[in-house]
């Protein structure tokens, strides 16, 4: 064999890496984050949150362009507290999310507070089964491309996130059946699309009896239950994931594709916020400006 033919052999064989390498598609996802802006120093928890969370996304996505980012709701926190929920909102704005599903800690607020809360959030919202409140600009599929990689993401809220509520704040949460509304918007979506995501807000085990009944979905990202999955659990061939609380860990999923863009195969993991990862200079600025409108700063704070 020629240098020449040499040459060219080593060409294709770097050229079928790259493309190989192309078809990873990596997907964070985090949920839970109760209005976390900052760690809480704790010597039990030494994570961080969203102004870790940040940082670290957007040094990831500079190494790892092929990435879609999503959350599974209860962005803000339990009890209304108007100005961290308001700021910790305009903290997500930060991250280039491409879908959030909002949570019962959004939806019970009422109305007009959902709308103004998304939208500084900057992000596009899924919901294939809320049906009160209305939620202005929702998609019940959002469909996506990323290096090549078709993506279809819904989003469903199940009865079990509300059922602890009072009555009279139940009665302003309507929500369509999970397998009726995955039923109808799930038919057709494998030609249009080559992964399919499912973010759920119901709790890990709601999302692994799911998980067992369901076809047509690739992945299951879930929240409500705030479950630390250091390692997503495949179930009848969903991969299923969740990434624990207040902003301590964000959740990586790995799919890897072959050349006729089926899945090869796929895997989940969490990534703790250490103390160590810098900070988002952006949302040190609203921690700044919560302390300042509430006098409230962590007694633990170092100086």
């Amino acid at each position: 064999m020629g240098l020449k033919q040499r040459n060219i052999l080593f060409m294709l064989s770097l050229f079928g890496l790259v493309c190989a390498a192309d078809r990873t598609l990596y997907i964070l996802h985090t949920n839970n984050t109760n209005s976390a802006l900052e760690n809480c120093y704790c010597a039990d928890h030494p994570y961080g949150a969203i102004e870790k969370r940040a940082a670290y996304i957007k040094t990831w996505l500079v190494e790892h362009p092929n990435t879609i980012i999503v959350d599974s709701g209860d962005l803000i926190s339990l009890t209304k507290r108007s100005i961290k929920d308001s700021l910790a909102s305009l903290a997500y704005s930060t991250i280039p999310y491409d879908a959030i599903l909002p949570g019962d800690q959004e939806l019970i607020r009422g109305q007009e507070y959902l709308t103004e809360l998304l939208k500084r959030t900057a992000a596009p919202i899924v919901n294939t089964n809320i049906r009160v409140p209305k939620i202005k600009n929702s998609q019940p599929v959002r469909i996506i491309e990323r290096g090549g990689v078709r993506v279809a993401i819904l989003g469903v809220v199940g009865p079990a996130a509300i059922k602890y509520y009072p009555e009279a704040v139940r009665a302003t949460v309507a929500l369509e059946d999970v397998k009726t509304a995955l039923t109808r918007n799930l038919k057709g979506l494998e030609n249009k699309a080559d992964i399919i995501v499912l973010l759920t807000h119901q709790g890990y085990d709601y999302d692994v009896k799911l998980a067992a009944n369901l076809t047509g979905v690739d992945l299951i990202i879930g929240a409500h239950s705030q479950t630390s999955l250091k390692t997503a659990q495949e179930i009848n061939a969903i991969l299923v994931a969740q990434a624990g609380k207040e902003g301590y860990y964000i959740g990586i999923i790995e799919v890897q594709l072959d050349e006729e863009m089926q899945i090869s195969s796929k895997s989940g993991y969490l990534v703790p916020m250490t103390l160590d990862l810098p900070d988002h200079p952006r949302v040190m600025e609203l921690i700044k400006e919560y302390e300042q409108k509430t006098g409230i700063v962590n007694r633990r704070k170092r100086k």
